[in-house]
């Protein structure tokens, strides 16, 4: 659709065009951060389900795999559908990304131990 297709799908007027602030920013980079740990984690699960099949591993690896497909959407609908966020709603999408990347990192770190 491009890159304002928002424009397309809401009515004039009823959509206020808007940037992205300062906590929508944190959001995108929390998302970026999930992306890339959940790349690392779903690689290594990978290795350890070739090395080891198993369901369990392979369970981690369907676990990883589907998560990292919906950090890319987060990501994806973060990019396109900014302007139709309200301000209201971005401490709650900043302490969601954010909270979701400390547990990743959590889960990093023990996987790696």
């Amino acid at each position: 659709m491009g890159r304002n297709s928002w424009k397309k799908i809401y009515p004039p007027g009823r959509v206020v065009e808007g940037t992205m602030g300062l906590l929508m920013w944190g959001a995108v980079a929390g998302a970026v951060l999930n992306i890339v740990l959940t790349a690392l984690l779903a690689s290594v699960y990978a290795r350890n389900a070739r090395k080891v099949p198993t369901m369990f591993t392979a369970g981690l690896l369907t676990f990883a795999v589907l998560l990292l497909v919906g950090n890319a959407v987060t990501l994806w609908s973060f990019a396109t559908m900014m302007p139709v966020y309200t301000a209201g709603l971005e401490p709650y999408v900043i302490t969601y990304t954010w909270a979701q990347a400390a547990g990743l990192l959590a889960l990093s770190v023990v996987t790696w131990k």
